[in-house]
């Protein structure tokens, strides 16, 4: 491996452990992926297993290093990093928890890195935690898309990922190429407000309702709970300060359920549908600075 370099004394992770990948960036909605991750951190101790190349990874222009700064005194620079960590949950299968920040360079060699790792382990899983905006209102459960390598299993998990061309992440990147080496992938993709601008806890609970339905990995969603009802209320209170706001949240419940009953009614009968398109959701950006106005006026 070129990038990663194993410590000597990796442990023995057992049968068929799961190569399991969050980063942040663009992908990262609400904070989702990364802080479901953080999540199954608290299922087991973390072991670390090795560490990456940074300098061949990161465009430090682009990502610069955090620099403390003291009454002149400099602190050591935190750079950006890519961590690789075992986790042994008390059921389910060992992880593989790779996390960090989005690479900007080097991504072919990264997935053949990952392989390796993959095939070092006897790991023939991957699942890939991250969210994306949509017009989707806050008002509403946040919807898991899903990516896979297996028809049956994504027909299982259920609401593939609707068809688009994109440009990739650095984390869909390294699922296309995992499952290209023969791994089983599953991506999970909490799909939240497009006017969201800070974390989205409902986006991280979402997704680990749905690794543990799938891995039976035993995770504590207890804790997000408070955060979920706190948000929901701020984002609430958001929305009725402005009539337009209302309007635009009310706009995209219309569209959600209609999505819902479409997908209902889509048995070679006809499908319901809104009146009008995701063209005419209101702009998140438009959306998200109304929000954002009233917290910052909240808070001052």
């Amino acid at each position: 491996m070129r990038l990663l370099r194993l410590d000597d004394d990796a442990p023995d992770l057992g049968p068929d452990p799961v190569l399991v990948l969050s980063l942040d960036g663009w992908t990262d909605a609400g904070e989702g992926g990364t802080a479901a991750a953080d999540a199954l951190r608290g299922t087991a101790h973390p072991v670390p297993l090795g560490t990456f190349d940074g300098d061949a990874l990161y465009d430090y222009r682009d990502r610069r290093p955090q620099l403390a700064i003291d009454r002149g005194m400099l602190a050591q620079p935190v750079w950006p990093e890519l961590t690789l960590e075992a986790l042994r949950p008390t059921s389910g299968p060992a992880l593989l928890l790779v996390t960090g920040a989005e690479p900007d360079l080097s991504w072919q060699q990264l997935g053949r890195d990952l392989l390796e790792l993959a095939n070092r382990f006897g790991a023939t899983r991957y699942v890939g935690l991250g969210a994306v905006p949509g017009p989707i209102p806050h008002t509403r459960p946040v919807q898991i898309l899903a990516t896979s390598s297996d028809p049956q299993l994504l027909e299982r998990i259920g609401r593939p990922h609707e068809q688009l061309v994109v440009p990739s992440s650095c984390q869909s990147a390294m699922e296309a190429l995992l499952a290209a080496g023969g791994l089983t992938t599953l991506g999970l993709w909490a799909r939240i407000p497009h006017y969201i601008a800070g974390e989205y806890p409902e986006a991280a609970r979402a997704l680990l309702e749905r690794f543990t339905g799938y891995l039976g990995t035993p995770v504590d969603l207890t804790p997000f709970d408070e955060a979920v009802t706190d948000n929901r209320a701020k984002l609430d209170l958001a929305a009725a300060s402005s009539d337009e706001v209302t309007e635009h949240v009310r706009q995209l419940e219309r569209l959600y359920d209609a999505e819902l009953e479409a997908e209902r009614l889509a048995d070679g009968n006809g499908a319901g549908g809104a009146d009008f398109t995701e063209a005419q959701v209101p702009s998140a950006d438009d959306l998200a600075a109304e929000i954002e106005r009233f917290l910052r006026g909240r808070t001052e």
